[in-house]
């Protein structure tokens, strides 16, 4: 009788940035995980376009913020662009696309170009191992970390009584699973979720810890793993290595 065959589930770990490989013709996204790296998808330019067009090159690097925002509205905000062949130069020209056509996102998303070959799987794995990506990486990864305890320190601050900071994985669990049932009719509505990455490594087979993680990835609540040896994380791991941000809905008139 022979055997079933058995599946190996891959571990990604949890998202640490997003990256970009784009040379004159094609852009190629990537999921940086802890763990491992896994490719969102890809973005072409018209095989037949003018590269010194503009409008052409105009609709390639929105197409590619258009592939890009998914990712960064769940949470996921550093964004490293390599530059296959020219350097940084075709990577800070997407860049600065961004800052002038874009400008919202730069308020939230962190970006930063580095000299590499990011366009295919071999290629973006040594990448992401080199010292260069790891710092250039570390550097936005940071900003992003800094803005996160500010919106904790807000919302700790807060006395309107609108913003609950939840410490507990068990009241955590509560609140998504209220949001899970009951979706827009739930009274507290959880925005982020902030938490070391030693908390992480600890509780991640939790199925608690794993139910919030994937009702926050269908629900578009943004969730966030910080070095627990970073400022940020540090102050995170002060409060027990998990927080939740969850804002009261406002009142709705039947």
């Amino acid at each position: 009788m022979s055997g079933r065959s058995k599946t190996r589930r891959v571990r990604h770990g949890y998202p640490v940035a997003v990256l970009v490989g784009l040379d004159e013709q094609r852009a190629v996204i990537w999921i940086v995980h802890s763990e491992t790296l896994k490719q969102h998808g890809s973005v072409n330019r018209p095989v037949e376009s003018d590269r010194s067009d503009e409008g052409t090159r105009y609709n390639f690097y929105n197409a590619i913020v258009s592939a890009l925002k998914p990712l960064f509205s769940s949470g996921t905000s550093s964004l490293v662009v390599a530059g296959a062949k020219s350097g940084t130069q075709l990577a800070d020209e997407f860049i600065t696309h961004i800052r002038r056509h874009h400008a919202y996102l730069t308020r939230s998303v962190h970006v930063t170009s580095v000299v590499g070959d990011a366009m295919t799987a071999s290629t973006a794995r040594a990448l992401v191992k080199a010292s260069t990506f790891q710092t250039n990486a570390a550097g936005v990864i940071d900003r992003e970390s800094d803005d996160l305890i500010r919106v904790l320190d807000t919302a700790l601050s807060d006395s309107t009584g609108n913003t609950t900071v939840l410490f507990s994985l068990d009241e955590i669990d509560r609140c998504f699973k209220s949001l899970s049932r009951h979706g827009e009719a739930t009274e507290e509505y959880p925005q982020y979720v902030i938490m070391t990455d030693t908390f992480w490594s600890s509780r991640k087979n939790d199925p608690r810890l794993q139910r919030t993680m994937d009702v926050a990835k269908n629900t578009g609540v943004k969730t966030h793993v910080l070095r627990t040896d970073g400022k940020a994380g540090e102050r995170i791991a002060q409060l027990g290595g998990l927080v939740c941000l969850a804002r009261k809905r406002e009142n709705r008139p039947s």
